[in-house]
């Protein structure tokens, strides 16, 4: 019970110092001749910063509940290892952030995920994170998407845990039809090759 207190004290504090803060940004503004507080012109980068455009609606290509087929690639092995998992994926925050739940399974385990993307207006990037179950760092990915072939690409960094340390990814995200679409994962190999070390599946449930 003390420690529940004791947490619930201390964000109170970290509010109240965020929001002094701000408030005290404010009041210099306001100090140097600034109506209403705020910079307009910095007020109106913002606004364009935080409001969701046409790259945001790309996106809404992935909502919806996908079944899921995937593979998983080692060099040197005579057959991919296969599995199947489901994953819903639904817009957060106004339009900004998709995010998306995978439950399935790996080598007999159960495998839990949870991704975002969005588009940064600032960086004029797609980006995202993903976390599961089967590790304990983030894998964070910006990319750019061609309209063209309706393929998203990026490039990340993932664990190469045999080598103790995160190496270079790059994806591939192709919007096959209103239906369908594949991601292709690719990593260097041993002998520093990249290769393709997954591939997956999405079929919208009906």
């Amino acid at each position: 019970m003390k420690r529940t207190i004791l947490l619930g004290v201390c964000v109170l504090f970290c509010v109240a110092a965020l929001a002094g803060s701000v408030a005290w940004a404010l009041q210099q503004q306001g100090d140097e001749g600034q109506e209403g507080g705020m910079d307009p012109a910095m007020m109106a980068k913002w606004e364009e910063f935080m409001t969701p455009g046409p790259a945001h609606e790309v996106l809404n290509q992935k909502i919806g509940k996908w079944s899921m087929v995937v593979k998983m690639f080692e060099p040197g092995a005579p057959a991919p290892m296969e599995s199947t998992a489901t994953t819903e994926a639904k817009w957060i925050l106004d339009g900004r952030y998709v995010e998306d739940h995978t439950e399935g399974s790996f080598m007999g385990m159960p495998f839990r995920g949870l991704g975002l993307c969005g588009y940064d207006n600032l960086k004029k990037k797609y980006v995202g994170v993903w976390l599961d179950n089967m590790g304990t760092g983030l894998m964070l990915a910006e990319g750019d998407y061609d309209a063209a072939t309706k393929t998203f690409t990026y490039a990340s960094q993932g664990p190469d845990v045999m080598a103790g340390e995160y190496v270079p990814m790059r994806s591939v995200e192709k919007i096959v039809d209103a239906d369908h679409w594949t991601m292709q994962m690719f990593q260097p190999g041993p002998d520093g090759e990249e290769y393709m070390c997954m591939e997956m599946h999405y079929t919208r449930q009906k």
